[in-house]
């Protein structure tokens, strides 16, 4: 556990706080989708996957930065989580798309009047789109499958105010798996506008499929990962400073990990093997707290280790749910 590592481990370590992220070859693919979408102003588009694969840290983390890297410019983005028990009236809606696009006049506690609500989110997303100096702006939704179609009609509503004013929006949504689902619903109650509106254009979220992209994702602890911000001290160097000094390497582990992934996923699973990176994360981080602790190298990052880790943190039984679902 992290609380018996020993002093030196500096216990606002983001591993141990596991306030982080590693940047995953899917994650790059599906910020590559947005960026296109962007470039060809869709007026919609959504993300799907599985649960765990890296969907929601990849939106936390990196799509704003990456965004703002690949366009050269100042990205017109909002981004909502939207939570699950959001099931809200119109009022709280458009109050929390405000709170989402960091309106400063938001008060969190209080919700403005429906009327109130739309013009002011309106002339927020505008402001948004000057200050970038475009016409243009994106709404990224994160956990949309809960989203309900009277949620997806308001946006339908924007979208035409907005225009109406010489503004586009965009409105990617990222889901699970139900998200891939709600276009044909969609289409079959006689919303098919919306569907077309919001979902013609789609992609799946994958993940973990090589061991080659399991040795990229451990090389971000090795050497493409830093902490403190700006210390240049990757993860492994902080947990395992002699073992990082002898040259010693995680990603050296990926074939062994791959095989571990392999072994323990169920056999409805063995039709394609996507592994999700919650998993492989928290396997990782328990090699590193044992690394920590001084013991032995070769003993923490054997074949039955990674195996045990994989085990401890119910990798067998989340496959099975999943691929019984997908």
């Amino acid at each position: 556990m992290s609380f018996s590592l020993p002093e030196r481990i500096d216990p606002r370590h983001c591993i141990v706080t596991k306030q982080y992220a590693v940047y995953t070859p899917p994650m790059h693919e599906m910020i590559e989708q947005i960026g296109e979408w962007i470039d060809q102003q869709r007026p919609g588009g959504y993300i799907y996957g599985a649960s765990r694969l890296g969907k929601s840290r990849c939106v936390q983390w990196y799509v704003a930065n990456e965004l703002q890297e690949r366009f050269k410019a100042v990205m017109p983005l909002v981004v909502w989580n939207r939570r699950p028990d959001s099931h809200s009236s119109e009022a709280g809606f458009w109050h929390q798309l405000l709170l989402a696009s960091r309106f400063e006049f938001a008060n969190p506690a209080k919700p403005p009047k429906k009327a109130e609500g739309i013009y002011l989110c309106k002339q927020r997303f505008i402001a948004i789109a000057n200050n970038a100096q475009r016409n243009y702006m994106v709404l990224l939704i994160d956990e949309a499958q809960d989203l309900t179609l009277r949620e997806w009609k308001w946006l339908v509503g924007l979208q035409n105010e907005l225009d109406y004013e010489g503004y586009l929006l965009s409105v990617f949504s990222v889901g699970s798996h139900q998200l891939n689902y709600r276009h044909e619903y969609m289409a079959i109650t006689g919303n098919a506008h919306v569907a077309a509106r919001f979902m013609a254009a789609h992609a799946r979220f994958h993940g973990l499929r090589s061991p080659e992209e399991i040795g990229y994702v451990l090389n971000g602890y090795d050497i493409d990962s830093e902490w403190p911000p700006s210390s240049g001290v990757p993860y492994l160097a902080h947990f395992a400073p002699a073992d990082y000094a002898a040259g010693r390497r995680l990603a050296e582990c990926a074939a062994l990990l791959w095989k571990a992934l392999m072994e323990l996923s169920p056999q409805s699973a063995r039709g394609h093997f996507e592994f999700p990176m919650q998993h492989v994360a928290k396997a990782t981080e328990a090699i590193l707290f044992q690394l920590a602790r001084g013991e032995d190298w070769a003993d923490v990052t054997s074949y039955e280790s990674w195996l045990r880790e994989l085990a401890k943190a119910n990798f067998p039984d989340h496959m099975r749910i999943i691929s019984t679902g997908s």
